[in-house]
């Protein structure tokens, strides 16, 4: 049964979960008006008080959806900040924004806008295995940076750092591409990349524009992906999350 038909037959559960939600926003905004200990702890109170609803809406959605729900049942060990992702991203999962749009709640306000933290992302990956059911692989991924989403998809495979055009020989078919930016020397090669991972821009940047144009994953503003993502990595990028993991066989 697909979501959208869950939220239809258990629109009453929506219906009593819209104060819980609202409250908990509210809460959200209250700490970051005025961070004290707390506004800190009435937070966390009106995000746990949201979590037996979100939880059964969990067992409907598929676990790269639900593991941010069900990540909130150690919210006492996340940051302030990494809660107010993971619960953001919780809620944006559930797609039920047209029957919560009378909140005024922005979808996924700071958890589309926001890098993630290392921490936030170990404490939801945990180098979880992937099974082969899952995709026939048996591998584990570890988490490596995360930026803005500018091209939705996913890509997997090596990595190429290349700064500028003196670098554009060792790009070869099926890299994902990691640079500081991109400037308009780079449709070169955008034939040979599967994904395109940037350390500055935005949704606007020329790389954000460059990969949509040409359907590319891409998640740009990643700031030490350079850095961090060596050539020849395996690398899985996830442009709907705006992660990037390394594949370890």
């Amino acid at each position: 049964m697909i979501f959208n038909t869950i939220r239809n037959a258990y629109g009453e559960v929506l219906e009593s979960f819209k104060p819980k939600l609202r409250n908990a926003y509210q809460s959200i905004y209250n700490y970051q008006m005025d961070r004290t200990t707390l506004n800190e702890s009435l937070m966390r109170e009106a995000i746990n008080a949201t979590r037996e609803i979100l939880e059964f809406f969990a067992n409907y959605l598929p676990y790269s959806k639900a593991k941010y729900i069900l990540a909130l049942k150690r919210l006492d060990e996340m940051a302030p900040f990494d809660l107010i992702m993971c619960f953001d991203q919780a809620i944006f999962e559930m797609h039920v924004w047209d029957t919560l749009s009378e909140l005024g709640i922005k979808r996924g306000q700071w958890a589309k806008e926001n890098t993630w933290s290392k921490e936030l992302r170990d404490l939801l990956n945990e180098r979880q295995e992937v099974h082969q059911k899952d995709n026939n692989l048996n591998v584990e991924e570890e988490f490596l940076i995360s930026g803005t989403p500018a091209c939705r998809g996913s890509a997997q495979g090596r990595a190429c750092v290349a700064f500028d055009k003196e670098h554009f020989h060792k790009i070869k078919k099926g890299d994902i591409l990691i640079t500081t930016m991109t400037t308009p020397e780079f449709i070169e090669v955008a034939h040979l990349i599967s994904g395109l991972i940037t350390d500055r821009g935005g949704v606007v940047c020329h790389a954000a524009i460059l990969a949509r144009e040409l359907g590319i994953p891409c998640v740009v503003g990643c700031l030490t992906a350079t850095e961090t993502i060596k050539d020849g990595d395996q690398i899985r990028l996830d442009a709907v999350s705006g992660i990037v993991l390394r594949v370890i066989h």
